[in-house]
């Protein structure tokens, strides 16, 4: 599966480093803390957190992801917004796999699949595979997702079971169900969302890109609309729904090319896939 050159691809700690570093100089940053509770009146909001002390705000934009506390303190319980799509997705960096830098190499079996992906020096490996919603699962219990993610791929045979190893002894596993995140407003007063904690489309790493995208159109909506956070808020919104909504019609049918549930699946996928590349090779001749 050849990597096409327009993309440009950063591990997600170098993209949290820049951002960091970036701001910096201008930006209060907490760390291994989380929000508790927010009241909002007509000139600010008051937030309380887990640890630090409480403060006041202008505006709160909860990024915060699928399992976003804003989310939840502003418009209520995950389960309203977010739907299970069938999968769970799993990903961590193995250095020493000895990948071709311009191919993903993936293997499948029916409802499963593993990818091998060199990165941008930094070659990782992705878990794929069917499951119902696991009732009750803590999304920070990394214990857990290693015993999920042992039994997904029990039997398995090609690099998998050295992969497996891999991830028992990971530290940075990442480990996340396929979810599609649907809100009818992703503002409240002056509170609102980002990234996956407005629109989640989890499946092909479009997270990171649709969060930046939707910062950058945030940010110029704010600045059009210097003393209107509503009208701010209004345009941002509608500007950014018309990428994240293909994008999320798009999850559940790109999950069943990539992860087929059956034999029979795999087989038609293959043979489009042979097709399609017959007919590139042709116009390319």
């Amino acid at each position: 599966m050849p990597m096409s050159s327009a993309d440009i691809e950063l591990p997600r700690a170098d993209l949290a480093r820049i951002l960091s570093e970036a701001g910096q100089d201008s930006t209060g940053y907490l760390y291994d803390d989380t929000i508790t509770a927010m009241r909002q009146d007509s000139a600010g909001v008051e937030v309380t957190f887990e640890n630090a002390a409480p403060r006041r705000f202008d505006l709160v934009v909860g990024a915060d992801g699928l399992h976003s506390a804003v989310r939840r303190l502003t418009f209520g319980p995950e389960e309203r917004f977010a739907s299970h799509l069938g999968m769970y997705v799993a990903t961590l960096p193995i250095a020493g796999l000895d990948l071709d830098p311009t191919e993903v190499t993936m293997h499948n079996a029916p409802g499963r699949a593993v990818a091998l992906h060199p990165g941008a020096g930094q070659p990782g490996a992705a878990f794929m595979f069917r499951a119902p919603a696991v009732p009750g699962l803590d999304h920070r219990d990394t214990a857990r997702h290693k015993q999920i993610l042992a039994a997904a791929y029990a039997g398995a045979g090609w690099r998998v079971p050295y992969l497996l190893e891999q991830v028992r002894q990971a530290d940075d596993l990442f480990f996340d169900a396929v979810s599609r995140v649907r809100l009818g407003a992703w503002s409240d007063g002056r509170i609102v969302l980002l990234g996956d904690a407005a629109s989640c489309v989890s499946l092909f790493g479009d997270g990171s890109t649709l969060a930046m995208a939707g910062a950058f159109t945030l940010a110029e909506s704010l600045a059009a609309h210097p003393r209107d956070h509503g009208a701010a808020f209004r345009a941002y919104e509608a500007r950014h729904r018309a990428l994240t909504i293909p994008k999320q019609r798009l999850v559940a049918p790109a999950s069943r090319l990539l992860v087929p549930a059956t034999r029979y699946g795999l087989a038609a996928r293959n043979a489009g896939a042979r097709l399609l590349s017959a007919a590139s090779r042709a116009r390319a001749a």
